[in-house]
């Protein structure tokens, strides 16, 4: 990772270019991944919970459609 940086380039946008290029590469979430250990069960359970929140937003989403319709 590297960015380029000028004398005459405010300190503001130097670290605004820092921060998007470790973003980019996924530096970031790379070290979170490696500072908090988590086990088996705690992911399938993000894992779960993820889809249960996608088919909530579906099963309202067929709610609202039925209701505009009828």
């Amino acid at each position: 990772m590297s960015v380029i940086v000028n004398d005459n380039m405010p300190i503001e946008l130097a670290l605004r270019l820092l921060w998007r290029e470790a973003t980019r590469e996924g530096i970031i979430a790379k070290s979170q991944e490696n500072r908090y250990f988590t086990t088996k069960t705690s992911n399938v359970h993000e894992t779960r919970k993820k889809f249960a929140k996608t088919k909530r937003r579906r099963r309202s989403h067929t709610r609202k459609l039925k209701s505009k319709a009828g």
